[in-house]
């Protein structure tokens, strides 16, 4: 048949089908025919893709969990942090005004002590040994009073620098702090809207092999049910790619919540005329045959290589 012939064949073929949706490929494609095997080969190579990128995201999410429970373990050590700086605050206040009381009593021993010495010399200054007892007075009064008074005063002093010092370091503490806090959050919010994008890349990427491959889907939702039935990775690859295999051990339906030990029965993934996949035991769709299983009053024959 000539090349012709066979354009205007198609050419006229999409226009009656137009009205049901069907388009006329494109003309002079170079697209070539792959065969089945090959086109479900590389749908189970893009899932085992996904797969590995769905690792990848939940090894990310893992880690953010991670950083998270170091900012907030960082947020209690940074409370621990004010909560001690309060105690050393109040403590240093505590200190001072214990200090200031004390400076101030001294003063008033020193005026009393001051007062008693001007009491004397005044009684005294009538004799000639006035001179003398004012200077013993004095060196008394400087003694008792001066002295104390002026080393109490520096001891206040000390005292204050000491508070101002502490001050200053708690004041570059907050600010270390809050420089630390702004790190962990920044770099926390980096991380999540990291994720937020590779999340969202992956389900763009998922909605398009939906619709571009409609058989990506069954086959995930297939090897969801395979895995749930009791089957392992390995028997689940070997059931999506269309082979028979003989199983020994425990079957589970979700519908019936149940389990059935399954001695050497034959399971297999069909593909009916819609391209639907089903999984058979022994032949029989698996929902029938839990139906079957699980019905009372069955025949011991009927049970043959099945034990509940």
């Amino acid at each position: 048949m000539q090349s012709k012939n066979l354009i205007r064949y198609q050419d006229t073929y999409a226009e009656q089908m137009a009205a049901y949706g069907l388009q006329r490929g494109i003309k002079g494609s170079e697209a070539q025919h792959i065969s089945t095997h090959e086109y479900y080969r590389s749908l189970i190579a893009q899932g085992e893709d996904l797969q590995a990128n769905i690792s990848q995201l939940l090894k990310e999410q893992e880690k953010a969990r991670e950083v998270i429970a170091e900012a907030e373990q960082a947020k209690k050590d940074l409370a621990r942090i004010k909560s001690a700086i309060k105690r050393e605050q109040r403590h240093a206040c505590m200190v001072v005004a214990e200090c200031e009381q004390t400076r101030l009593k001294a003063k008033a021993e020193a005026k009393t002590e001051e007062l008693k010495s001007s009491t004397l010399v005044a009684c005294l200054s009538k004799n000639s040994a006035t001179k003398t007892a004012t200077a013993a007075l004095n060196g008394i009064n400087s003694l008792l009073g001066g002295n104390k008074v002026s080393r109490l005063e520096k001891e206040n002093d000390q005292l204050h620098r000491e508070v101002e010092d502490l001050n200053d370091q708690i004041e570059r503490l907050h600010i270390d702090m809050q420089k630390s806090k702004d790190n962990h959050a920044r770099e926390l919010n980096r991380i999540n809207e990291q994720h937020q994008q590779e999340v969202s890349n992956l389900k763009r990427l998922l909605n398009k092999s939906y619709r571009w491959f409609p058989s990506f889907k069954r086959f995930l939702n297939m090897e969801c049910e395979c895995l749930q039935c009791g089957f392992n990775e390995v028997q689940t690859d070997q059931l999506l790619h269309g082979q028979r295999i003989n199983y020994s051990g425990w079957l589970h339906s979700n519908e019936y919540r149940r389990k059935v030990l399954a001695d050497n029965v034959a399971a297999q993934v069909i593909r009916d005329e819609k391209r639907n996949l089903f999984l058979h035991i022994n032949q029989t769709p698996i929902a029938q045959w839990f139906k079957e299983q699980f019905r009372i009053g069955q025949s011991e024959s009927q049970r043959k290589g099945i034990r509940r």
